[in-house]
């Protein structure tokens, strides 16, 4: 199984939230926009200067997040994937998820049939089931 990863499935993992991804790294091979990287650690950020965490907690989360995105290959932005995803989909969708789902069709459009997406956004998972990916996750 090949799958798109999100950065709410990296996330949510990586914090230890309720309800993660059962199957984690049980595919064959794990695709994601490079935004993840920038989004994983935006967040560790974020949550580490709102006093969520401390220093040290923060560095653990780093250094579980470096070892999580060792498993992932990334994709670049292309003109291609920034060209989709400025165009309409059949739901409403922000920019960054945008931005996800128009990389995860550039992926199928390359020959990546049968590519599961994998997410525990709801509006992502509904713009995804909508261009017929399988979801899970959400």
């Amino acid at each position: 199984m090949n799958v798109y990863l999100d950065s709410s499935v990296v996330l949510r993992r990586l914090r230890r939230e309720a309800s993660p991804f059962s199957a984690w790294a049980t595919w064959d091979h794990a695709y994601a926009s490079v935004l993840l990287k920038v989004e994983t650690f935006r967040t560790i950020d974020r949550i580490r200067l709102s006093g969520k965490v401390d220093d040290d907690e923060a560095a653990a989360l780093l250094s579980r997040a470096g070892a999580m995105l060792d498993v992932i290959e990334f994709v670049p932005l292309s003109a291609a994937i920034l060209d989709r995803a400025s165009q309409s989909f059949l739901t409403a969708l922000g920019t960054l998820d945008a931005l996800h789902l128009a990389t995860a069709l550039r992926l199928v459009e390359a020959g990546f049939a049968g590519l599961m997406f994998l997410t525990h956004d709801a509006e992502l998972a509904l713009a995804a089931r909508s261009v017929s990916f399988r979801v899970e996750g959400a």
